[in-house]
């Protein structure tokens, strides 16, 4: 069995800032189910913390495939709640843009 020395624990922590409460509840929920496929060797556990919402991504294998992989990882998370944000704020504009066009029409 190897110390904690010899195989250290790396983690990152990602921070998504001021966000509604109910649109960071929808972000996390959209990335449970891709974090419970996640490897033995990766874990990954959300959180709210106020108005933040918080990825934490953590390995105790660091070899370059792990770290690698975490990297990997990170990248994905970012990209798709990137993409998942953008999603809900155009929806967000099309939607209050119909309504004030149906608001017009009455």
């Amino acid at each position: 069995m190897r110390s904690s020395a010899e195989n250290p624990r790396i983690w990152i922590n990602l921070r998504i800032q001021g966000l509604e409460k109910k649109l960071a509840q929808a972000v996390l929920e959209a990335l449970k189910p891709d974090n419970l496929a996640a490897p033995a060797w990766l874990r990954i556990e959300e959180r709210i913390e106020g108005r933040d919402l918080v990825v934490h991504i953590e390995t105790t294998e660091n070899t370059p495939t792990r770290i690698g992989g975490l990297r990997n990882t990170i990248d994905e998370i970012l990209s798709y709640t990137y993409a998942l944000l953008k999603t809900i704020e155009e929806t967000a504009k099309a939607l209050k843009e119909a309504d004030t066009v149906d608001n017009v029409r009455e």
